[in-house]
């Protein structure tokens, strides 16, 4: 029969618990009581409920952080957590411009749920997942709890409408569950497969060619490659698939949809005739010019609409000096020209709420060549983020221009570490908004 034992060292070993039923003599007579069994490394020992009661209370977790970007930790100087017990750790970004916080929670088995640590997590890319088109699905920020729509291949559904970046990958596992179909039940038969891949439904694109061949059937091996039936449609999906061995498509059939389109160019506009007045132009339309007086050094040339963007810009000049540099979200003002009108110097403007990066009065043509234009400085919206901040949003649209800076109120009962400072002041920074503190402390 199995005795209570008392334990000499708990911190020796690693150890699974096991709750029984056992029979524990007391005062004479037996009585019913619970058991708990440690199965050690080195062997079994068997604690009464009160005696693992008072054992599980010693379980702890060491919080051991020496990261430089942990700049708190709630509460501040504890080391030892005991099961149950929570550590708040904030975090500095990478700039010092912004910060985040984490809990983490120590476990019954002396681990915590997910090691303390400042260190960025991001997911990846779900290859391998049965996720059609993952590099388009899941692309840009994969930051901890962000959140991205997604479809599955054919053959297999989706099991939330988003998928989530955690601690420990994108949730649900699997984002892509096999579609399963129970056997048809008929007697005295077996089922029997080919492997032979099913043909399906051509929406706006054709096979260009095939091997072994085109048409069906097809077998494992088989390779085919498509195209839009309409140059100007947008193509979506894999260009090759591949039969596989369990007959099916290694991706589904792609399809072709919307437009492909160029809009007329705007660069330099002002010294080119365009052989077509019309704003929009179709997926590989050619687009001639001729170059007006007095930069008809170069009579003209073509541009051809490839994928939505332009092959090239206009090519014109004078013997003197060429059109001044464009200016993206700018524009320019002629401050001298020689007699023929060949524009010599100018200054620069930029849009509302654009900055100039360099202040400069004036640029100029020499020997042929301008002096480097500047370039226009993003502005910054304010926009949901600074929710994550416990800053509170504007009711209406705001921006700051480049090196501005704008005051935010903390969301109500918060401060950022002094009641007489319950605000925070954010910058711009080229269309970089920057928030150097956080509303984090509750007010008393």
């Amino acid at each position: 029969m199995r005795v209570p034992v008392q334990i000499i060292c708990f911190s020796c070993f690693l150890f699974s618990v096991t709750f029984v039923q056992g029979q524990e003599k007391k005062c004479g007579h037996p009585e019913e009581t619970k058991m708990v069994i440690l199965n050690l490394e080195r062997g079994e020992i068997i604690l009464t409920e009160q005696q693992w009661s008072i054992l599980a209370r010693q379980v702890t977790c060491q919080l051991e952080l020496t990261e430089s970007e942990a700049v708190r930790t709630i509460p501040e100087g504890k080391t030892i957590f005991k099961a149950g017990e929570t550590v708040e750790i904030t975090c500095s970004g990478k700039s010092q411009i912004f910060y985040k916080q984490e809990t983490f929670t120590c476990t019954d088995n002396g681990k915590w749920d997910y090691k303390p640590t400042c260190e960025e997590i991001k997911c990846q890319v779900p290859h391998n997942q049965h996720v059609y088109l993952p590099t388009y699905y899941f692309s840009g920020n994969l930051n901890l709890n962000v959140k991205r729509s997604y479809n599955c291949e054919s053959g297999y559904r989706k099991m939330a409408v988003q998928a989530t970046c955690k601690r420990d990958g994108w949730t649900p596992k699997p984002l892509c569950a096999e579609i399963m179909c129970d056997p048809p039940n008929i007697p005295n038969a077996e089922i029997v497969g080919d492997g032979t891949c099913q043909e399906q439904e051509l929406k706006n694109v054709e096979i260009l060619f095939g091997h072994p061949g085109i048409t069906s059937p097809y077998k494992p091996g088989h390779i085919l490659v498509f195209r839009c039936t309409n140059v100007n449609m947008r193509f979506y999906g894999q260009r090759a698939i591949e039969c596989q061995p369990d007959g099916r498509w290694n991706y589904p059939y792609p399809q072709c949809g919307g437009t492909v389109q160029c809009s007329q160019p705007t660069t330099n506009l002002r010294f080119v005739t365009l052989s077509d007045e019309k704003t929009v132009f179709s997926n590989f339309e050619i687009l001639t010019y001729e170059c007006n007086e007095p930069y008809n050094e170069n009579s003209g040339g073509v541009l051809m609409c490839q994928n939505g963007k332009w092959n090239g810009t206009f090519i014109c000049k004078s013997g003197i000096c060429p059109p001044p540099p464009y200016l993206q979200h700018g524009d320019y003002s002629i401050i001298s020209s020689t007699e023929k009108k060949v524009i010599t110097e100018v200054s620069y403007t930029c849009q509302s709420y654009y900055v100039l990066d360099k202040q400069q009065e004036s640029y100029k043509c020499a020997d042929g060549i301008w002096e480097a234009p500047p370039k226009c400085l993003r502005p910054c919206e304010i926009n949901d983020i600074v929710e994550k901040y416990n800053l509170q949003l504007p009711t209406e649209k705001v921006y700051i221009a480049h090196a501005n800076k704008y005051r935010l109120n903390c969301i109500a009962g918060w401060n950022t570490g002094s009641e007489m400072r319950a605000y925070v002041d954010v910058s711009c920074s080229n269309g970089n908004l920057q928030i150097d503190k956080s509303c984090d402390t509750q007010n008393n």
